[in-house]
């Protein structure tokens, strides 16, 4: 996280040294905006190694945003507030895959919701125009996430026939989140723009206290510490005030 927070740093200087000499309107402006867009998970977010603790098994989902943002003194520089929802599957088939490789013996059919995260983060974004038109837009932000691990229903069965059930219940937490993102607005009327973004969003997600119920009435807690990592990308439409 350190290392990111400064290449992200290194990269707005970068940004700010390119475009001294650029153009852009004196007027501050405020906007709203609205985006939805495919979510990608990476690393140990979507890895299905079952030997990997911090294994997520997420599939691609889909991320939708309310946006906020505010230009400064500076008409380079700006404020910016995000709230975002992120929906990924859980790879079942692989799950399966991974209990049959430790019971070969078994087949197993498993049912499950989708992870959740929802964050509200604030930060800052700062402005390079490309044409009169059209501006470059790296951001940097922090921010809150609730993220739901959701419950896994798990049913082993032999020559057709049910032989054990396990339940694992789901759970949340509230941790910290960032974001860095590369985005680009477009005018289309003096006050309506079209938003597009790429961006990376983390989560520090610590589940405590797991629990999972056997068919014959045992239980066990554990924690669970998954990485939450995506790419993003999204389109949408903003209006300046």
């Amino acid at each position: 996280m350190k290392k990111t927070t400064i290449l992200a740093f290194c990269l707005l200087l970068g940004f700010s040294a390119f475009s001294q000499e650029s153009t852009v309107p004196t007027r501050k402006w405020s906007y709203l905006g609205i985006s939805m867009g495919s979510s990608i998970p990476l690393a140990d977010f979507k890895s299905t190694d079952g030997a990997n603790p911090y294994a997520g098994f997420a599939k691609s989902g889909k991320k939708y945003d309310v946006l906020w943002g505010m230009d400064l003194k500076n008409p380079h520089w700006g404020i910016s507030g995000l709230f975002r929802l992120h929906t990924n599957s859980i790879d079942e088939s692989a799950l399966s895959s991974f209990a049959k490789s430790v019971y070969p013996n078994y087949n197993f059919t498993i049912s499950t919701k989708d992870w959740q995260l929802y964050t509200l983060m604030g930060g800052a974004y700062y402005k390079i125009p490309v044409s009169k038109k059209m501006t470059i837009v790296p951001k940097a932000m922090l921010g809150l996430a609730y993220v739901y691990l959701p419950e896994i229903n798990v049913v082993a069965e032999n020559n057709l026939a049910s032989i054990a059930t396990s339940s694992t219940a789901a759970s949340y937490t509230v941790t910290p989140s960032y974001l860095f993102s590369i985005g680009l607005t477009s005018a289309i009327f003096k006050r309506i723009v079209m938003v597009s973004n790429f961006d990376i969003l983390g989560a520090f997600t610590t589940f405590n206290d797991v629990k999972t119920t056997y068919g014959n009435g045992t239980s066990i807690t554990r924690t669970k510490s998954p990485s939450f990592l995506t790419f993003n990308y999204g389109i949408g439409i903003g209006y300046k005030f």
